[in-house]
């Protein structure tokens, strides 16, 4: 087909398209009122966030070896990983950091051979088949690193209270907000564990004449949970049941750990933990302090799930914490950080004013130049063109976020240029051709539309690179 012919089949085309909405009358103005309410509908239910959920292609290995060195963990935990991990396909590149008593692996992916899901279980599989990581080595953790889970808000809690009694407050407030259903998981910050401490007495472990290693091998032997199989009940007993039967001595208090038994003296007297050691049940050392206006404080950072629209996950922390407040301590003084919602609703607030500042004075100016009932056909391009947007984003499950929202501000002079030219140069057609309005409209938008169609695509092939 030469290239006047398809030239021609495609002016046809586009004569036809316009013919039909010039005609039918209607029709156009029904299509406008179904885009403009489906669209103001839609702003009400499209997920809003900050930034879109974006894939890294990063997959990061984290082993924990407490107690050893950088040296110590390089060789004995980050270089086995390392070898192991070679095998994996996809793999573009790996860089390891050996630091005390953690090792972090982080492999870069080549999105043209494999997926994250695909290499993290391929990694994963690898993990699981190690043999030669130390005993006292941690199970090491494989994750995506990806924004599908992203802070939202972070509640603050503060007081000068014991800091057992405001940790479990902010335990209790960290089981509220996740029973919210679009929280994903609630990051706590400056909140420590509790941990039972054994502090041996050196001069009562020579007595005994015991080592530190006996405390460590007694309090690791009988600080266990261990299954011991089935136990099956003979047929000709009444009710004949297979019962699980599992060893448990864990320890839950710092009593049971006074109460373990290390040895028995000469006199078969046992020698307990208690003989030997000071045990304490108290709050692990502080790596982090948290302050808020001078006083001591802990921070719950609420992160929301991948659909959830962050604005009203906001609304719904902020709206739980003020029916919780009433029946907290009143020293405690809550205050929210890191607000992420603040962001949109600002860029949303620019959207709208733009939209509103925007289409009255392109009416205005378009008056002055054109007639007022073409001027307002030029002006609503604009929030049809806004609202057309998105009812696309909602139905195909995009969100609005700052990104896309600054493309929309952008899009707003273009929608107004390509509707001054097009309504101009149909009037010039009805004031110098003496044609009709439908005629006029047929004509002008016809001999315009090709231009006007290159200058917008230039602008869409310039940022499809961000793409």
């Amino acid at each position: 087909m030469s290239l006047e012919t398809r030239t021609h089949k495609e002016q046809l085309t586009m004569n036809r398209l316009i013919s039909f909405f010039a005609r039918q009358g209607i029709f156009a103005d029904l299509l406008t009122i179904f885009v403009l309410v489906v669209g103001v509908a839609s702003t009400f239910l499209i997920r809003r966030e900050v930034f879109p959920n974006i894939a890294f292609d990063l997959v990061s290995v984290t082993t924990l070896f407490p107690g050893s060195s950088a040296e110590e963990v390089e060789k004995l935990v980050t270089n086995s990983i390392e070898q192991d991990m070679k095998e994996v396909d996809g793999i573009k590149k790996l860089t390891s950091t050996s630091s005390e008593s953690r090792s972090f692996i982080l492999a870069q992916l080549d999105p043209d051979q494999t997926t994250e899901d695909e290499a993290k279980a391929d990694i994963q599989n690898v993990i699981d088949r190690l043999e030669n990581l130390p005993e006292d080595a941690e199970d090491p953790l494989v994750t995506t690193i990806d924004s599908r889970k992203t802070p939202v808000i972070e509640v603050s809690v503060a007081g000068d209270l014991p800091e057992m009694q405001l940790r479990e407050i902010a335990r209790d407030l960290e089981r509220e907000i996740e029973t919210l259903p679009d929280v994903a998981r609630v990051s706590t910050r400056g909140l420590r564990d509790l941990e039972i401490r054994v502090e041996a007495d050196p001069r009562k472990l020579a007595r005994f004449q015991l080592s530190l290693e006996d405390l460590v091998a007694a309090l690791r032997r009988q600080n266990v949970s261990i299954p011991g199989g089935t136990l099956e009940v003979l047929p000709d007993a009444k009710k004949g049941k297979i019962k699980l039967v599992r060893t448990i001595g864990e320890f839950e208090t710092d009593e049971d750990v006074k109460k373990t038994v290390i040895r028995a003296n000469e006199l078969a007297k046992p020698i307990t933990i208690a003989d030997v050691a000071q045990v304490s049940y108290e709050l692990e050392k502080a790596n982090i302090y948290n302050r808020v206006n001078g006083k001591p404080s802990l921070s719950l950072t609420v992160l929301r799930k991948e659909k959830a629209d962050a604005i009203r996950l906001v609304d719904q922390v902020k709206a739980l914490i003020d029916e919780l407040k009433p029946k907290l301590n009143p020293a405690i003084s809550i205050r929210f950080i890191n607000d992420s919602s603040y962001y949109i609703r600002r860029r949303l607030k620019v959207l709208t004013n733009n939209l509103a500042v925007g289409l009255s004075l392109v009416v205005l100016v378009l008056a002055l130049v054109l007639p007022f009932r073409v001027a307002i056909l030029a002006s609503i391009g604009i929030p049809f063109g806004f609202l057309g947007t998105i009812i696309l984003f909602h139905n195909a499950g995009l969100s609005l976020h700052l990104i896309s929202m600054m493309g929309l501000i952008i899009v707003t002079g273009m929608l107004v240029d390509g509707a001054v030219v097009v309504t101009e140069n149909c009037v010039r057609h009805i004031e110098e051709e003496g044609e009709s309005p439908l005629e006029a409209a047929i004509s002008g938008t016809l001999q315009i539309w090709a231009p006007v169609t290159a200058s917008v695509l230039t602008t869409v092939v310039a940022f499809a690179p961000l793409m």
